[in-house]
């Protein structure tokens, strides 16, 4: 599975999770500040992802993490 696809599915999850009633009622005390602050840390994930991926399709770079 490729990163990107990886971390935007995350996104969708996490942002289902946010805006769902249902989760709020089966997670009990769950901070919405956590689950919001988790989407923006995925989001900047997905981004520099999509950076990196760019920099090194131009640049034929291997980088290996």
């Amino acid at each position: 599975m490729k990163t990107s696809t990886f971390l935007v599915s995350l996104l969708v999850i996490n942002s289902s999770f946010l805006a769902g009633h249902v989760s709020i009622q089966l997670f009990g005390n769950v901070n919405p500040l956590i689950l919001g602050g988790s989407e923006i840390f995925l989001g900047l994930l997905y981004y520099v992802n999509k950076i990196l991926k760019d920099v090194r399709n131009t640049f034929d770079v291997e980088v290996k993490l």
